[in-house]
């Protein structure tokens, strides 16, 4: 399970062995090690000494997360390297070869095969406009062509840094392409009175968006701990190596194939306030400005309660995969472990 800090002035401590979270209005729970997989805490929680070297004993990932995007911010971990230098040594390698380009073909293609199915569901369901269903089939034409582009792609008999770069950007722009036509598909879907623009990353305006950009930070922390937990570089990246800064780039290439999972929960949670309120009580309710800027939408603590349990209920929901009904949040760690050990080999 993940313990998920909070509520302003929790504090996790050690009792009897095990974390005891005391809460500030005097409750207090005790969670034994085996149970907690991870501890997320935002501003105004503390941990006790105790506390940190209990999780790091145990291998037990400590994240302080930014309470607005979900996107962690510091990791707190034993003084041990998670891998051996042999691993990342073969992940640099890997991150400049054709091979590894290669990878991030598959995975984009992946994403938009993803995209291509959530459509075909959402188009099925009756309070989705009509004038998605009309324009299915070519939309759906489009996508297969951008599927096809990955699929196809043959690696350069001579490799370079110099094809590296062009490689790179064919795959931004028929990646950008295919999502441009999602997001045109999701805006058809939508009921007008939600004013969703097409695809906006922070800050956003709307409630879509502001509710896509959180759960994609639910996912960014999930990816982000498979990482972690194969011994790989998170910020050693193929497709977004010179993009986001010193960012945890690794995270972006793999974090791909799953946004469609964090774009489904996000019209589910229009689907539930459709039938609760109008855009207007769900601004008001769900979301506040952001204190600093005031500009754009942000969940508050009722909006993050409702998103954060229902991402948490769709990764635990098993879906067919590899022949076996696995949780999605569980394919995602077996699919970083592939990678991790494709790369003990390479």
């Amino acid at each position: 399970m993940q313990l998920y800090l909070d509520s302003y002035g929790a504090w996790l401590s050690v009792r009897d062995g095990m974390f005891n979270v005391r809460l500030r209005s005097g409750g207090e729970h005790r969670f034994a090690v085996r149970q907690v997989s991870v501890i997320l805490m935002t501003k105004g929680t503390a941990m006790s000494a105790d506390a940190a070297l209990l999780a790091t004993q145990h291998d037990i990932p400590v994240l302080l997360i930014n309470a607005n995007t979900h996107f962690p911010e510091a990791i707190l971990s034993g003084v041990w390297p998670g891998s051996i230098a042999a691993i990342r040594r073969a992940q640099a390698r890997y991150s400049e070869s054709a091979e590894g380009h290669a990878f991030i073909a598959g995975i984009l293609a992946e994403k938009i095969k993803r995209q291509s199915d959530f459509l075909e569901i959402l188009s099925a369901r009756t309070d989705i406009a009509d004038k998605l269903r009309e324009r299915l089939p070519d939309i759906l034409l489009l996508l297969r062509g951008a599927i096809k582009n990955f699929e196809q792609w043959k690696m350069p008999a001579a490799w370079n840094g110099e094809q590296m770069a062009k490689v790179r950007e064919r795959f931004r722009g028929w990646e950008g392409t295919a999502s441009r036509i999602y997001f045109s598909a999701i805006q058809e879907a939508v009921s007008e009175k939600w004013q969703f623009p097409g695809r906006q990353k922070r800050p956003s305006f709307d409630v879509l968006n502001a509710l896509m950009n959180y759960l994609y930070g639910i996912l960014y922390t999930n990816v982000h701990l498979a990482i972690l937990k194969c011994g790989l570089d998170p910020h050693m990246a193929i497709l977004h190596a010179d993009q986001y800064g010193e960012r945890p780039t690794l995270v972006y290439d793999l974090i791909e194939p799953y946004r469609p999972w964090a774009d489904a929960v996000a019209l589910e949670l229009i689907q539930f306030l459709e039938n609760q309120m109008d855009p207007s009580e769900a601004a008001a309710v769900w979301f506040e400005p952001d204190p600093e800027t005031e500009a754009g939408l942000w969940l508050s603590f009722a909006g993050k309660d409702k998103v954060i349990s229902s991402m948490r209920a769709y990764l635990e929901t098993p879906t067919l995969y590899a022949g076996r009904q696995i949780r999605r949040g569980v394919q995602i760690d077996l699919e970083v472990q592939q990678l991790a050990v494709l790369l003990k080999n390479y």
